[in-house]
């Protein structure tokens, strides 16, 4: 079910993230700055702050906020205890996109939905502003 770079190119700013990382993005080791979940709209929003070398340089290291919506929200069954994003792949299911978190290690979770947008919020955003929250609307 792997197919992540398809996902990502398919994205807003999939291929501006590539361009910048020199891969796309494999979100490992992110901090969540929030949570947005919308049930009128079946849409939820992720925005994260990912740090990762750039390409093949081992002391080159940029860092970005990086919002995530999935659309079309099927089912979101993601436990959500902490703030930290320990690795997160993208997939296809037939039509559907299927999103595999781990928020712990080890500690799945998973986000089935009709698409998934990529958006570059800011790079080099320092600390969040506010503490991780969860909001249910």
């Amino acid at each position: 079910m792997s197919n992540d770079d398809a996902v990502w190119a398919e994205t807003t700013d999939g291929g501006l993230l590539k361009q910048l990382f020199g891969v796309y993005p494999t979100l490992h080791d992110s901090k969540i700055v929030s949570v947005k979940i919308d049930r009128a709209s079946d849409s939820i929003q992720m925005v994260l702050d990912y740090a990762d070398m750039v390409g093949e340089e081992v002391d080159q290291k940029l860092s970005a906020r990086i919002m995530l919506e999935w659309r079309g929200v099927i089912a979101f069954e993601v436990p959500l205890g902490d703030a930290d994003l320990v690795s997160l792949d993208f997939g296809r299911r037939e039509n559907q996109i299927v999103t595999m978190l781990e928020t712990w290690p080890g500690v799945f979770g998973t986000v089935i939905s009709e698409s998934v947008e990529a958006t570059l919020v800011q790079l080099d955003p320092g600390d969040p502003d506010e503490i991780f929250w969860l909001r249910y609307k």
